[in-house]
């Protein structure tokens, strides 16, 4: 009976013993130059392209993908630890497949955006992380190309969103 006991006893401790050398790591990981923010700000993005309202669009689908993420908490720039700034500085669309009877109609579009952004300490103004990000969607034109275009757009701006929200809250 003890040394069914000891031997339960050194299973146990081995065991514990592996699973604390395991280096996995809960809760939240941020990048080392955004280690003291907690909450950020997102005012609208400047738009360098001549497609109108997508400034605001993108600044919206960045704050909620921010919330919906949790590692940072939303608020105005008089109370936030960091203000994050975007520039929209190209919507390209793409023809990326023909038509076989005729190569000059266009079947499937890729529409590609870019965005710069550059997260500041909102009390020193440093400049915490910069670059940019892309986002892009592939869409079949279906008559109306601008219509098409435009619900595109939504699903490209939030695969960048989620690019930049992954960049501020896992660092890669």
């Amino acid at each position: 009976m003890k040394s069914r006991r000891s031997i339960l006893a050194i299973c146990s401790l081995s065991l514990l013993a592996l699973l604390a050398g395991c280096g996995y790591h809960l809760g939240e990981i941020r990048p080392t130059p955004m280690r003291s923010v907690r909450t950020v700000s997102v005012p609208t993005f400047k738009n360098r392209t001549y497609r109108p309202r997508v400034d605001v669009l993108l600044a919206d689908t960045l704050i909620r993908l921010i919330q919906v993420d949790g590692t940072y908490q939303v608020s105005d720039s008089d109370h936030s630890d960091a203000i994050i700034y975007g520039t929209v500085n190209a919507v390209t669309r793409n023809p990326i497949r023909s038509a076989t009877s005729n190569v000059l109609q266009t079947t499937e579009y890729q529409l590609t955006l870019v965005i710069e952004y550059e997260v500041q300490d909102s009390m020193t103004g440093a400049n915490l992380l910069s670059g940019s990000v892309t986002g892009s969607t592939t869409f079949f034109p279906t008559g109306d190309l601008v219509t098409d275009e435009r619900q595109a757009f939504s699903v490209a701006a939030q695969r960048a969103c989620s690019n930049l929200v992954t960049i501020l809250s896992e660092g890669w």
